[in-house]
């Protein structure tokens, strides 16, 4: 493979995450007209998208186990056609119980098998440590990055010809990549770089799962997900609500919270790069720092002329807010890689899925139960700042190793 191999396989990671995470995404384009067709209530509805979190995070195992049993070539292609029948099945389902399961299991089970699991694994065989962080950066971005491109797609077709048309396209997208995927160099691919080969060949008899759940890493890594997802998403779901009772117009605070989402794939490339060059604690601290500092933002926005306190909330809690993943993630490759990591880093993941679940519904709760958003921001930046401690206490221990 040519010079440019490393940087294709970036590109791959990245174009999967777009036709998986990125259409799964979009969902909250399609609840209205998802509310109006089964004539349900909101909350049945949008527990759908719930359910695609929940699962993303816990099928990760899963799609670990897969990839080291089988490789990547399955993984993908099984990834891949799932994502294509969780969005062909929605566009024929009749009752939202198949929406629980097209959308919601089968959809999270392909975002499970390709997102963290898959780069981390194809990545780390091609990047030494030094460059890992930004390539899993890159990748990591497909979320945020496509949905600039698939959120308009499904708003467009959905205006134009229904929702119905929306999944069968975006089902057509996905179905695309398995020919692809099934003729790709997956053997060359597997063997990694060959300045890397011997690492990993080195690695061959790393730790195993059992050995990895003692290790006090395994629990700083996990602990930092799902304090990270717990404190992100008890905050995010509720922040356009939250500006439209404060007096902002919708449409301003539509586009404001649109250009957070733009600056989220470019916190991640850039966080990622100032841990790979300035020190990965240093990294971890600022950019927990800068989320628990935007919720401050957020919370200061009193009415409807709070511009200054909004922006620095959208530059702030936007460019911080996916930056850890690909932090996490590189830690991970460099302490677990070998014939085990597949199943390691999925369990590690598992934090991801159960804080995102569990932030979103206990931010919820804590506004129903208080009236307010108050005790939502207190809970939102002591997660976080706890997600700081034990990310930066193992980013530090890493750079003392690494000395």
């Amino acid at each position: 493979m040519s010079r440019y191999a490393p940087w294709l396989l970036v590109a791959l990671c990245f174009a999967l995450g777009v036709a998986s995470r990125s259409i799964s995404d979009t969902f909250a384009v399609f609840v209205p007209a998802l509310q109006q067709a089964f004539a349900a209530s909101r909350s049945s509805v949008t527990v759908v998208y719930s359910f695609a979190l929940l699962v993303g995070g816990t099928a990760a195992p899963i799609a670990g186990w897969i990839v080291d049993r089988f490789g990547l070539r399955v993984l993908t292609v099984i990834g891949m056609s799932a994502a294509a029948l969780a969005t062909f099945s929605a566009s024929h389902a009749t009752e939202l119980w198949q929406l629980y399961l097209g959308l919601g299991i089968v959809m999270g089970f392909a975002s499970a098998s390709l997102s963290g699991v898959l780069s981390s694994s194809i990545l780390g065989r091609w990047f030494p440590g030094h460059r890992l962080g930004v390539a899993l950066g890159v990748a990591w971005s497909a979320s945020g990055v496509g949905a600039i491109v698939m959120i308009p797609l499904a708003e467009h077709i959905i205006a134009t010809s229904g929702w119905r048309p929306a999944y069968f396209v975006f089902s057509l997208i996905s179905a695309a990549f398995v020919p692809l995927l099934l003729v790709l160099p997956w053997r060359r691919i597997t063997a990694g770089a060959p300045g890397l080969a011997r690492l990993h060949a080195s690695a061959a008899a790393g730790m195993t799962v059992a050995e990895a759940v003692r290790d006090w890493p395994f629990w700083a890594l996990t602990f930092s997900f799902g304090f990270t997802s717990l404190g992100i998403f008890a905050i995010a779901p509720q922040a356009m609500v939250y500006l439209l009772e404060r007096g902002m117009e919708g449409a301003y605070a539509a586009r404001a919270l649109a250009v957070a989402g733009f600056l989220t794939p470019l916190g991640m490339v850039g966080f990622s790069w100032l841990a790979d060059r300035g020190g990965r604690k240093l990294a971890a601290i600022l950019a927990y720092a800068c989320s628990i500092v935007g919720v401050g933002m957020l919370a200061l926005v009193r009415g409807p002329h709070d511009d200054l306190w909004l922006w620095l909330y959208v530059l702030l809690f936007g460019g911080s807010m996916g930056s850890r993943g690909p932090m996490i993630s590189t830690l991970a490759t460099l302490r677990y890689r070998g014939p085990n990591f597949g199943r390691i880093y999925g369990l590690i993941s598992m934090g991801m899925g159960a804080g995102g679940f569990l932030g979103a519904w206990i931010g919820g709760l804590l506004h129903d139960l208080t009236g307010g958003y108050g005790a939502v921001m207190i809970f939102s930046a002591c997660a976080l700042a706890l997600a700081a401690t034990s990310l930066g206490a193992e980013a530090g221990a890493r750079e003392k190793l690494s000395r």
